[in-house]
C-alpha cells in the first residue's frame, strides 16, 4: 500500500469509538447554532489561502511528482492553525466548525492525491493524527438525540446506477490503487439529488477534489454525503426532510464525467452504502465505471 493510499484510508476511517454522555439537542437547536456559530477567522483564512495556492501548484508539476517543498510548507502552515484551533475550548459550536475543517483537509488531501506522487512521511504522519484529534474531538462534543435506522434510508436518486462501488479501486484519475470511501452514482448532468434521511446541515461548499459537496448529520452517529454536484440547494444549519431535495448532479471537482459521489458514515467511518439501503425496483448495479 502507498504512504497515499495509507493516509487516504487512515484519514476515512479515523473516529471515536466512545462518546461522552451530552445534553440532548433538538434538530431544530442544532440548526439555529449551525446559524449563529462564530467564524474561525484565522483557521479560515489560513483553508482559503492553502486551497488558492495549492492549486497553483498542484497545476505546476507533472501528475505524479513528488510533492514539491512549497506544497508541504503550506500543509504544515495549515496544520499549525488547525492546532490552534484544536487548542480552543471545544463547544457545540467548535464541533460544527471541526466538522467543517475535517471535510475541508480531506477534500484537500484527496485532491493532493490525483497530482502528488507521494507525501513526505513526517507531513503524511502529522495529516492523519490532525485529523484523528478532530475526529476525537467532535465525538466527545456529540449530543444526545433520536436514533436513525440506515436501513430505512432511502437512495438519493431514482434510478440507482452503480458506476463505481466502495472499496478499493484503481482510481479513474490518477490510474492507482486507492480507497473508495463511498459509491458513485451515475445520472445526467442537474438530476436532483435528494436527502436519504431527515437531519441538519453540517457541511455545504466547494471541498477541493470533491466539487460542491454537502454532508447531513441524521443522528450522533450517521452522517451522509453528496459530492460533485452541479448546484448546492441546502445551506449549513438548515433542517431538512427525508426526500428534500438538497442539490443536482454535476461534475464538480475532480471527476471523469457527471455523476454523484454518495458516501454513509457512522461515527466518521465510511461504510458501504449497498449493505444498507435496500436497492429500488428500478435500480441497477453496474459494477466498475471502465
Amino acid at each position: 500500500m502507498t504512504r497515499w493510499s495509507v493516509v487516504i484510508f487512515l484519514a476515512s476511517l479515523v473516529s471515536a469509538c466512545a462518546t461522552a454522555p451530552a445534553p440532548k439537542i433538538s434538530f431544530e437547536d442544532a440548526a439555529k447554532e449551525g446559524r449563529t456559530t462564530a467564524s474561525t477567522v484565522p483557521l479560515n483564512d489560513a483553508l482559503e489561502r492553502f486551497a488558492a495556492g495549492a492549486q497553483v501548484r498542484r497545476e505546476a508539476v507533472r501528475a505524479g511528482s513528488p510533492m514539491s517543498d512549497a506544497q508541504a510548507q503550506a500543509w504544515n502552515e495549515l496544520l499549525d492553525a488547525t492546532d490552534g484551533f484544536l487548542a480552543r475550548r471545544g463547544t457545540r459550536e467548535w464541533a460544527s466548525e471541526a466538522m467543517r475543517v475535517r471535510l475541508r483537509i480531506e477534500g484537500e488531501l484527496q485532491a493532493d492525491t490525483q497530482r502528488f506522487g507521494d507525501m513526505p512521511g513526517p507531513l503524511a504522519d502529522r495529516v492523519t493524527t490532525t485529523v484523528r484529534a478532530l475526529s476525537l474531538r467532535i465525538a466527545k462534543l456529540a449530543p444526545a438525540e433520536r436514533s436513525v435506522d440506515p436501513h430505512r434510508f432511502r437512495w438519493p436518486l431514482n434510478p440507482v446506477v452503480v458506476s463505481s462501488p466502495y472499496g478499493s479501486r484503481v482510481h479513474p484519475i490518477a490510474g492507482s490503487p486507492q480507497f473508495h470511501s463511498g459509491i458513485d452514482l451515475e445520472a445526467p448532468i442537474k438530476t436532483p439529488v435528494f436527502a436519504t434521511e431527515s437531519g441538519v446541515v453540517t457541511f455545504a461548499e466547494w471541498n477541493g477534489g470533491h466539487g460542491q459537496q454537502i454532508e447531513l448529520k441524521h443522528d450522533a452517529r450517521w452522517t451522509t454525503r453528496y459530492s460533485h454536484l452541479d448546484v448546492v440547494l441546502v445551506k449549513p444549519g438548515t433542517v431538512v426532510k427525508r426526500g428534500q431535495r438538497i442539490g443536482l448532479v454535476g461534475e464538480t471537482g475532480l471527476t471523469t464525467g457527471p455523476h454523484l459521489h454518495f458516501e454513509l458514515r457512522r461515527d466518521g467511518d465510511p461504510l458501504d452504502p449497498e449493505f444498507f439501503l435496500a436497492m429500488p425496483l428500478r435500480g441497477l448495479s453496474m459494477g466498475a465505471r471502465p
